[in-house]
């Protein structure tokens, strides 16, 4: 285990879950294995029964680590996790697992012939379409398509997509338009040629394939997207109470 921090400008919470996601993070601590208990990250840290909790919530709302009662808290499988009810961007949900964020294949052009879905939710004349292949630690995740009403996309600049790669942000800081608000469906779809090509798989692969209707805080339709990824390199996490 990493010693605690002498720096005092970040939480000690932040801290800790920065020391076990660095452990995880370069294979120390893999998939499955238990993390020390709750006195023994205590003792190693110098830290209180509360901050160590709060460190190991934050790992686990990244879906870095999973606590099962009476048995403690394991390293959670390393495919890229995305809780549902979460209207995060990639990007971020790559940060919050400690990846590195990638893009590449970049184009930001007007669609000709949108899908259907698109045309009826945007119901703009000209609509466009952002499409980029998404990385995390130079690793192919997912293709993602985004089709925006003429007055956002003509705002996008592909050199900047490709700069600051989230989408969402370009949004909120170049268009002032912040999403707010989604629905999602998921489907399973086989890899197509070109689809297969951009992830580096077999064409006919297995992928979860995320499509998602978004509106801004006044509930006008920005974006409707489509995503695609490996079944082995991502998931949906949903945390239910009874």
């Amino acid at each position: 285990m990493g010693q605690r921090s002498r720096s005092h400008s970040t939480p000690a919470y932040a801290r800790v879950a920065e020391a076990l996601r660095t452990e995880i993070a370069d294979g120390t601590l893999t998939a499955g294995d238990r993390l020390p208990s709750e006195h023994q990250l205590m003792a190693t840290y110098g830290v209180s029964r509360t901050t160590v909790r709060r460190a190991l919530a934050q790992l686990a709302t990244a879906n870095l680590v999973r606590t099962h009662q009476g048995r403690g808290t394991f390293v959670a499988p390393q495919g890229l996790s995305h809780g549902l009810g979460d209207l995060t961007s990639l990007t971020q949900v790559m940060l919050d697992r400690g990846l590195t964020p990638g893009i590449c294949c970049v184009d930001v052009n007007p669609d000709p012939d949108p899908p259907l879905d698109a045309r009826e939710f945007l119901q703009s004349d000209r609509i466009w379409r952002a499409s980029r292949t998404r990385t995390g630690d130079h690793r192919r995740f997912c293709t993602q398509e985004s089709w925006l009403p003429d007055e956002l996309g003509r705002q996008i600049d592909p050199r900047q997509l490709e700069e600051r790669q989230s989408l969402y942000e370009l949004l909120r800081d170049v268009a002032d338009v912040p999403p707010a608000e989604a629905t999602e469906t998921i489907r399973a779809e086989a890899a197509g040629t070109d689809e297969a090509q951009r992830l580096e798989v077999p064409t006919g692969s297995p992928l979860i394939v995320i499509y998602r209707w978004t509106q801004d805080r006044q509930g006008r339709p920005i974006e409707y997207a489509r995503s695609a990824s490996p079944g082995d390199r991502y998931e949906y996490v949903i945390k239910l109470q009874g």
